[in-house]
């Protein structure tokens, strides 16, 4: 998949991109917030392999595995007949008939009302009761959730009496605080204008574009749910909405100068308080930052973490959401499958927390449809695999229906991608050096022990003035000086290697290494190889290893030259990533398996050789390589060392 950043239109001013934070210059150097995320989006590929659907973790129940108490005091109030009824004992068993498309096409249709639904009912199917479902009465429930929040959203916007301070008036005042010169003033300002409020501030160009920004940003700015009713409860969204805008976390006199507006009047911050307070139980409390944790010292300017003047409320589902796809959704995810997922294993607990708000509360009465275990009378109902389907849809409607009571206050999952890069699009291995660490470290030991060895028996000055011999004349440098240099580029090698295939170093107790140097030294003589001159001296050679003086012949063990061989690097298991800026509070996560490619690499590698000279006699170097240089090929060299040209 070709991934493309989506282009953020400016009509006025310049931009200015600081990680997670954008900023807008204009002439009076005001500094508003950050543009809100919603409005743009750095596209990363996925990393979070899909959960498995939720039926595959439903079966039929086991009537053995269900142990009711009887108690004969427990008698239904309805008689059958003559008859009392207890069922204390009892288990009922539930499962779903399958419909046939055919058979069942009235079944099928689908209506806009529950009422409409079981008048269609009636009709159809005079001769089945009608049972209320749990979504029929959870319909009950929804209309009244609604119309309360309705109610209670716009009597606090308005203002009720003494009871509840109104939202323009508070924001009105901390306007009248902060002034028309304030960083901040432009901001607060064109928040105000959504209520029909109008401040002036010095900077008219900046509230503009704030208002404008807002506007063209549905995704926080469009009126949703019960707040489509009438243009008071639009209007009752759109001011809090505004207000529930990240800020940019690191725009310090912007934030001081809220933080200040707020501080200057004691009444202004404690209604400003209750605000918090309130919608943190009328909905859920907030995970974000907000002026208030700076006021009391619980955070600084600089903070990772969302910060908003009304910070919206958080709930299971993003936290869950927001967790498993920090870089954005793959294509093949099913968000609802991933938190039915991870409830029903545990991984979320829908139980209200000490802080918990209604919502909690809401949703956790429907835990018992995908956890029904867990629930009271267990024992006295036995499930099909069908109902248990059943029941899983319902907790996704009701879900949706108890979320989007809460739409306008409850935070919607997104990508941190205001302050992550866009993932490379093909992630592979990156080798300087063919990957053998134990080889390069044991070699480098190796020279240790030799530097030692000399060192101690002969004396670093003496080997100061020896220098190691080539063909045709002395080496560059001398013996301890080159010596030193091989340990510690194979030191280098050895670092540069563990680096490559995520290998910590295992340096012993007393092996002293100045890992920058020896890491820069391997580092500087791989960036070209070709300057090294030992690279260009010929290798061929040949040893015997065995001789056998009976058959008068002797085994030889010889290189015959190099040849190029492909090497394909491919991850088994794929790395993790996070981004550089901030990296420290960045969590690291995985590279989606389709991201992953493979590396072919050229290497230089001998061509070895084991033959057997039909003589006793052995080959030195020349006479090796004039063979060679004669035959060209690795067969051609064989057939004639071993008589069989």
């Amino acid at each position: 998949m070709k991934l493309l950043p989506r282009i953020l239109l400016i009509s006025f001013g310049v931009l200015v991109v600081m990680g997670a934070g954008v900023y807008f210059l204009a002439g009076s150097g005001v500094l508003p917030p950050a543009i809100d995320p919603d409005l743009y989006t750095v596209e990363i590929p996925e990393y979070h392999a899909p959960a498995p659907p939720p039926s595959d973790l439903l079966a039929d129940d086991l009537v053995d595995d269900k142990k009711p108490t009887f108690d004969p005091a427990r008698v239904d109030s309805r008689p059958l007949g003559e008859w009392q009824v207890n069922s204390s004992g009892s288990v009922v068993k539930l499962d779903i008939e399958m419909l046939k498309p055919d058979a069942d096409a009235k079944l099928l249709t689908l209506y806009p009302s529950y009422r409409a639904a079981v008048d269609a009912a009636r009709i159809n199917e005079s001769n089945t009761q009608i049972l209320p479902s749990i979504n029929l009465i959870d319909g009950k429930a929804k209309q009244f959730d609604d119309g309360l929040y309705a109610a209670i959203d716009l009597a606090y916007y308005r203002g009720l009496n003494k009871a509840l301070a109104s939202h323009i008036d508070l924001f009105k005042r901390l306007a009248d605080r902060l002034g028309p010169e304030n960083p901040a003033a432009a901001f607060v300002a064109a928040g105000l204008s959504f209520a029909g409020v109008d401040v002036k501030v010095r900077d008219e160009a900046s509230k503009s574009f704030l208002i404008k920004r807002f506007k063209d940003t549905p995704t926080r700015s469009k009126p949703i749910g019960f707040y489509t009713w009438n243009e008071p409860l639009g209007d009752c969204f759109r001011f809090l909405r505004y207000f529930q805008t990240p800020i940019a976390k690191d725009d310090g006199v912007f934030i001081i100068s809220l933080v200040n507006g707020f501080k200057s009047d004691p009444a202004l911050m404690a209604d400003y308080r209750k605000v918090l307070a309130f919608y943190a139980k009328m909905t859920n409390p907030t995970r974000d930052v907000s002026i208030a944790d700076f006021v009391d010292g619980k955070t600084e300017v600089g903070t990772n973490q969302v910060l908003a003047i009304l910070p919206e409320a958080t709930s299971r589902e993003t936290e869950l959401f927001e967790k498993l796809f920090p870089l954005g959704l793959p294509p093949d995810s099913d968000l609802m499958r991933e938190l039915i997922t991870a409830i029903k294993s545990g991984k979320v607990d829908l139980k209200p927390k000490a802080d918990s708000g209604w919502y909690d509360y809401q949703v956790y009465a429907l835990e018992s449809f995908l956890l029904p275990q867990n629930g009271e009378g267990n024992d006295h109902l036995m499930l099909t695999k069908r109902y248990k389907e059943r029941m899983v849809e319902a907790f996704k409607a009701l879900l949706t229906k108890r979320k989007e009571t809460h739409s306008r206050n409850a935070k919607t999952a997104m990508p941190a991608a205001s302050a992550m890069p866009r993932m490379p699009e093909n992630v592979e291995p990156r080798l300087r050096v063919e990957p053998s660490p134990a080889y390069y470290h044991r070699t480098a030991r190796a020279y240790g022990f030799l530097a030692n060895f000399l060192e101690s028996s002969i004396g670093a000055n003496e080997l100061k003035t020896l220098h190691g011999l080539k063909e045709g004349g002395a080496r560059t440098s001398d013996l301890m000086t080159e010596l030193t240099f091989m340990r510690d580029l194979f030191y280098g090698f050895y670092l540069v290697c563990c680096e490559d295939i995520g290998h910590a170093p295992e340096l012993a107790e007393g092996e002293t290494v100045e890992k920058a140097k020896a890491q820069k030294l391997a580092t500087d003589w791989l960036a070209d190889i070709t300057k090294d001159e030992d690279l260009a001296t010929d290798t061929r050679v040949a040893v015997p290893v065995y001789i056998d003086p009976m058959a008068r012949k002797t085994r030889l063990w010889a290189t015959l030259g190099i040849r190029l061989s492909r090497l394909e690097a491919t991850y088994a298991r794929p790395p993790r990533l996070r981004p550089v800026k901030d990296s420290a509070k960045q969590e690291w996560v995985d590279v989606a398996p389709e991201k992953l490619g493979s590396k072919r690499y050229l290497i230089a590698v001998d061509e070895f050789a084991e033959v057997e000279l039909p003589r006793l006699d052995v080959l030195n170097r020349a006479e090796l390589r004039s063979i060679c240089d004669a035959k060209k090929t690795k067969e051609a060299i064989i057939a004639e060392l071993t008589g069989q040209k």
